[in-house]
This record gives C-alpha cells, structure tokens and sequence, in this order.
C-alpha cells in the first residue's frame, strides 16, 4: 500500500449509508479529499506514516455527511433582519429598542425588525407615529404577521397579514443586495449546518436570488465552502428563468456549488386550509376561502424547465396538489421523452396510496420534511386529528409505503422553519410520537421506518436526489470525505436518550470543519 492517510477515524459503529448493512467495528482513511478505506482496525497500520492523525471515536457513531434537501437560506436572514425584538414586553420596550436600533442607520434605511412576540398587542398604526420618516417593518416571531408603516406598505408591497415568504421577496432582495453582510451571515449558517453534521443542502434562491450567487462563486473558489450547494431557483416575481438558468449552469461547473434547476410552488399549507386536498375541509373549522392552483401554469413552467434539462422539485402538501404534481410530471415524460430527471415532490405531508406507486413507476423522487412533528408540540392539538378521519389519517407521513414502494425517500428541514436535528429526526420517523411523547404506540406506526433508514434518506438517498451518488452518500473507498459524527449510539437508543444525542465532529472534503467532541 503507497498511498498513506491524512487521517484515521477509529469507531465501533460505522454506518456506510446502506441501511440493510451491519455497522462496521473498525475504521475510515482519508486521503486528501477521498476516503481511501472502511476497514476492520487490525488493517489500519498500513495507511499510516508519520503525519497521519487518529481520532478514536469509539462509543460514537460515524455515518457518510448529511444533505438537507429543503434550505432557504435568505429565510434564514428573513428570520434575523434587523433589530431583534424579542426582549420586548409591550409599546413602550419595543419603542426603546426600536429607536436605540434606529440611530445605528443612514436617514434613507428601512428599519426592519425581528422576533416580535405575537402574543403582543398594539396598535396596526403605531410606526405611523414613531417612525413617519422611514419605511419600518418588525415580523412577528411566527413571521405570519407583522406591524408596518404605509412607507413600508409602498416599499415592499405586502401588507401585516400577507408576510408569508414569497410576498417578502422584496425584503430578501434587499438583505442578499447588501453582499458583505449576506456572506458574513453565510458563513455563520454554514457552521451551524457543520455542527449539524450537513454536508450538502439544496438551496433554494428567489428568482435569480438577486446576485447572491455571486457570493457563492467566489466562496466557492476560495475555498470557503463548509458544505456541497445543489442550487434551485424559485420563480416569485417572475415566471420560470431558462436563460438564468442556463447561465448558472455555466457559471458553476466545480464539485461544490451546481445548479439543478428550479423549485415550484404547487399549494400552501393544509393546517390554514390552503392545501389542495382530495377531499372537503371539516365544517366549523375558520378557514379562508379556498383558491386552487393554476395547474395548467405550473404545468408549462415544469415542461419547459423539464425540455430543458432542468430539474424540477414541485411543493406539493395536500394530496391532490401531489396528484395533480405527478400528472404534471408523468406529461413530461411524454412530451419531453424519459430521461433520468430525478424530478422531485416535496412536503407531501398527505399522499394517496395509488400515488406512491406512481411516484416510483415515474422515478419521483420524494423530499419529506421529517422534523415536521416538532411544528406540533402536542399530539392532541393536532390539526390531523380534527380535519381527517382515521382512515385518511393513514396517508399522512407514509414512509413505509413509501420506501416499500421503492420511492427515493430523502429529506428537507424547510429550514428556517427547522433546523437539521438528525436524533430528533429519527426519533419523529422511527417512533412517530410528537413533541409530548404522545400517541404511547406512535402515530400511524405502521408507517414507522427503521432508524437506519432515517439516515439513508440523509445519507444515500439524499446524494441520489441530486446526482451525486457515485462519488457521495456512502463510505466507500473511492468517494469524497464528507463524514458525520454523531456522540452516541443512535441507532441502538431511543425516546429521550435518542433526542439527547448531538453530531460531534463533522468532516468535509476531507477536512474537520466542526469539532464539539470534550
């Protein structure tokens, strides 16, 4: 053997990313960027020189690096613009903190503001008063709503009930214009994913995410990157960008940063009764009216995206927007031809039995959110409960059927809905109990996965979902370095000693970019 490791991870339970595999009592070489050899320890010596670095890592649990399948990382500067405003009790704090912010910014500045308390009560019209020189805008802490000015109204032309993500889309492009403070905020995000053990993420950006991508080049040329960027763009204030997207294409052509087409939104959220579902809402329930999808749209933007080598992710929660998300794709199969597109769904917190299969007969790929239980901190509060019989209760979160079926099953944060807890999401998928411990048996658990299972979806599948799978995903000689650590024996514990377990080192392309082990 010539070839000597850089360093050597020594661990009695290595998970190589294939769940039907036994963990491995052994160890990981690396050389350079590259894993050289998942052995047993009696081999180890013949990777070793002088300038090799071990790290005994038994009683842990090394597994191939994550992929967050559903980031948004100008959500996450959303969630932390401005004045922080979580201190405040009432009128009169807030106005403290509002204005001490204040004197930090040029006369021509927006103030923005964060964190707001909803349980706070004031007047709509307050910074009408406090602040007639300037648009002002502070977001609640759930973001639904928020308290403005008319100035602010005319700025960013959303109004205190309709703030939701995509009505701020002017916001964001502002935060991400500031390119000095967006990259500081990057860098700050990719270490929390690092400590997160996140090696790879599919990003999601606004339209032609308003020149940030500029920021990601040049991370990515100097090395900066904590983590592999499959990029999407999300159509917002405009239809579907080929041209954009042709361009990103080129513009990223390294192993770190690559663009893969575009994010769609299908329906909104079942919960406030903007799901497209198969059935009737419950009566008695305080619903908005309902407005469907423009199928036939987004069915135009998916075709041409898709003639075009793109590929589409379609956000589709209720389950007739999933339906209707693989008629669309099933079209451009048709019309396009088949190719290995590896089109996604996402969210599909309900799904019909008879559209799993087709997901797999239509190689759909399909990007859940697996921390989703902990939006729900009681299991008897449950929207579920209230608006589905037990029998359609039975499509929610089917990731038995799923896997079963032999669907790709990966997975998404949504972050900064939530942010990657890879124990806590194991215990929603393994044990299916809500934040509470509750239902005793688990919900739906017979759709229930095995703990394994869990970490292929960030593992394995996670890397399949965006090409990446010969040289990522898995611990094999031969493939790029990017490794997790997790403190514990997360396959073999459970409940509250489980969601105690935190990821204590994380290696990417061959380099320790996170190290929280005592």
């Amino acid at each position: 053997m010539d070839e000597k490791a850089d360093m050597i991870l020594r661990c009695d339970r290595i998970f190589t990313g294939n769940a039907q595999e036994e963990l491995k009592d052994g160890f990981v070489a690396v050389s350079g960027s590259w894993i050289l050899a998942v052995d047993e320890w009696t081999n180890h010596a013949e990777y070793l020189d002088n300038e090799t670095k071990i790290y005994d890592l038994r009683g842990k649990t090394i597994t191939p690096g994550y992929v967050d399948n559903h980031v948004f990382f100008m959500g996450y500067m959303w969630q932390r613009a401005g004045a922080d405003t979580s201190g405040a009790e009432d009128a009169v704090t807030l106005k403290d903190i509002l204005m001490a912010y204040k004197d930090q910014l040029s006369p021509e500045a927006p103030l923005l503001g964060h964190g707001l308390d909803d349980g706070i009560e004031l007047d709509r019209d307050i910074f009408e008063t406090w602040f007639p020189e300037r648009a002002a805008v502070v977001f609640r802490e759930s973001r639904e709503t928020c308290l403005m000015n008319q100035k602010a109204r005319e700025r960013y032309d959303f109004d205190e009930d309709s703030c939701y993500a995509e009505a701020c889309w002017r916001v964001f492009q502002e935060l991400v214009g500031n390119k000095a403070q967006a990259k500081q905020q990057y860098l700050e995000f990719q270490d929390m994913l690092a400590s997160r053990g996140v090696t790879g993420i599919k990003e999601i950006g606004f339209d032609d995410y308003y020149g940030f991508t500029d920021v990601l080049k040049e991370m990515e040329d100097s090395g900066e990157l904590k983590h592999r960027v499959y990029l999407v763009s999300q159509p917002v204030s405009r239809d579907v960008d080929i041209p954009y997207g042709k361009r990103m294409r080129d513009t990223f052509q390294k192993d770190r940063v690559k663009f893969m087409g575009y994010n769609i939104m299908v329906d909104g959220d079942i919960e406030s009764g903007e799901g497209d579902i198969l059935d009737r809402y419950p009566k008695g329930e305080k619903l908005p009216e309902y407005t469907p999808p423009d199928y036939r749209a987004i069915e135009e933007s998916v075709k041409e995206a898709d003639k075009n080598d793109f590929r589409c992710a379609l956000h589709a929660e209720g389950d007739r927007a999933v339906r209707k998300a693989i008629d669309i794709l099933e079209e451009c199969r048709k019309e396009n031809g088949e190719r290995d597109a590896r089109h996604a769904v996402i969210d599909m917190e309900l799904i019909d039995p008879a559209d799993i299969r087709r997901m797999k007969e239509n190689d759909v790929t399909a990007i859940n959110y697996v921390q989703i239980m902990s939006c729900y901190p009681k299991y008897k509060e449950y929207y579920g409960l209230r608006y589905f019989s037990k029998e359609r209760q039975k499509n929610i979160w089917p990731y038995r059927s799923l896997r079963d079926a032999g669907v790709n099953l990966c997975w998404g944060t949504d972050l900064p809905l939530d942010v990657p807890d890879i124990p806590l999401s194991v215990c929603y998928a393994a044990e299916r109990k809500f934040p509470d411990s509750m239902p005793e048996q688990g919900y739906n658990r017979q759709e229930a996965i095995t703990p394994a299972e869990v970490l292929e979806g960030w593992t394995k599948n996670g890397q399949k979902a965006n090409f990446a799978e010969d040289i990522l995903g898995t611990l094999e000689p031969g493939k790029l370095a990017d490794i997790a650590v997790i403190d514990g024996d997360i396959l073999g514990t459970e409940g509250e000693a489980r969601k105690r377990l935190r990821v204590c080192m994380t290696v990417f392309d061959g380099k320790v970019v996170y190290d929280g082990r005592e």
